[in-house]
């Protein structure tokens, strides 16, 4: 079933039309057919010494891309001008760009969850990646970057959820390793919270839907069915209810709502948390500053179905409109190849995209086991899915999402007025 949803929804991306890929890219450009000058080149020129690559946000807090860059220029040659783009701005800045047909872009990187919409506006480059190249990632990532057999992005590192805990604080309290389901969160979350401490937190903020999605998951749901029809109400009633039982027993803290990825590991590193799902360089950060011992690893509690955790992945992708495509390919490959996947873990922390990493022994010699084996299972049953008008549909779910968690809106009435919008949105927009 699940390759059937991917391949179902790769064909449809392509058949949208012209009308539709408009609508959903937010391309408003009435010259539709013309251009404005700057061409898509054939890819076949002479290789450029030069490139122009959008980062999303800037390099210093990105160093493991910062170092490959650096690799980069030093084996090939080709210099990179890194133009470095508020993350906010970044999708904006490119759909600006993209409508106007300019080239002044030649590579960025981004989310997995942006391709739909880029991919059916004919504003990526397919990268000519080869099964020597893509094989090494999971086929669950592999069906994210890939649309009609043709790779539209090359996976850098992942970012997505790892379940880690205070052990030395866990131990004091009497319990000998950590929540394993959603209902032992709830029955020890209860024992852990108390004098200042929460029982458990999570990313929340403007990471509301990714972590809806992470948790949807688990109950065995995912937003849309094969037909692009959303179908996430009756598995979402269980994830809100669950978040309510959260909220309801003072298991997370306070605020929730309004802590964003970086409150989250300030607090837990701080000792405010018993044990957090945050994103994954938050351990190597912890291990730097806490005490040898204290921080435990451990897989995500299971929900209903499963223990999946969402495939937040950032990859390289090339500009249809970039005038040295040869170059930017290059580059994409370089900085996916499994040496440069190994030095960003190095460097960052950020979990590697290719399994085989976490076997090598300077990885090893850096990270816990118990660390690695649970990024290395985060990575290969994470789930994810692409899908059309990601802007506004995240928006939608976010708002209902929002008043659910806050206690405004019982779940299932938000996320029946959440499926109605999406419903509506689909329909004007010719998808459904």
């Amino acid at each position: 079933m699940k390759d059937t949803h991917y391949k179902t929804r790769r064909r449809f991306i392509t058949g949208v039309g012209a009308t539709g890929a408009v609508a959903l890219a937010g391309c408003t450009d009435s010259n539709d057919s013309g251009s404005s000058g700057a061409t898509a080149g054939s890819g076949s020129e002479s290789m450029a010494d030069e490139i122009v690559f959008y980062n999303s946000g800037s390099l210093e807090f990105d160093p493991g891309t910062e170092a490959n860059i650096e690799r980069f220029e030093e084996e090939t040659g080709i210099s990179v001008e890194v133009n470095e783009v508020p993350w906010s701005n970044l999708k904006t800045s490119l759909t600006t760009i993209w409508r106007n047909e300019d080239n002044k872009v030649d590579a960025f990187n981004g989310p997995t969850w942006w391709l739909a919409d880029f991919v059916s506006s004919g504003w990526l480059e397919p990268l000519g990646l080869g099964d020597d190249h893509m094989s090494k990632f999971p086929d669950s990532l592999t069906n994210l970057v890939q649309f009609d057999g043709q790779t539209y992005m090359a996976p850098e590192f992942g970012k997505w959820g790892s379940y880690l805990y205070d052990q030395q604080y866990l131990e004091q309290q009497g319990f000998e390793s950590p929540p394993d389901t959603w209902d032992e969160v709830l029955e020890q979350g209860e024992q852990l919270a108390g004098d200042g401490k929460a029982g458990f937190a999570f990313t929340w903020s403007d990471k509301s839907v990714f972590t809806f999605k992470q948790f949807l998951y688990q109950a065995g749901g995912q937003l849309f069915n094969d037909s692009n029809e959303p179908t996430f109400v009756e598995e979402g009633v269980e994830v809100l209810e669950f978040f309510d039982q959260l909220r309801e027993r003072n298991i997370i803290p306070d605020g929730m709502s309004s802590l964003g990825e970086g409150g989250i590991g300030d607090n837990f590193v701080a000792g405010q948390y018993a044990t957090v799902e945050s994103w994954t360089p938050l351990g190597s950060r912890a291990i730097s500053e806490w005490e040898d011992g204290r921080l435990g690893s451990a897989r995500p509690p299971k929900g209903p179905e499963s223990r999946a955790t969402f495939q937040d992945t950032n990859g390289i992708s090339v500009s249809a409109f970039s005038e040295r495509k040869d170059a930017a390919k290059e580059f994409a490959r370089f900085m996916t190849t499994r040496s440069s996947s190994k030095n960003n873990m190095l460097v960052e922390g950020n979990p590697s995209v290719v399994p085989d990493v976490y076997e090598d022994d300077e990885i090893q010699a850096e990270y816990p086991s118990e660390l690695l084996d649970d990024m290395r299972f985060n990575l290969e049953n994470a789930q994810g899915e692409n899908y059309m008008a990601q802007p506004q549909v995240d928006d939608y779910l976010n708002e209902q999402i929002t008043q659910a968690l806050l206690g405004n809106k019982e779940p299932r009435a938000a996320l029946e007025d959440a499926y109605a919008n999406i419903e509506r949105l689909y329909q004007d927009i010719g998808l459904i």
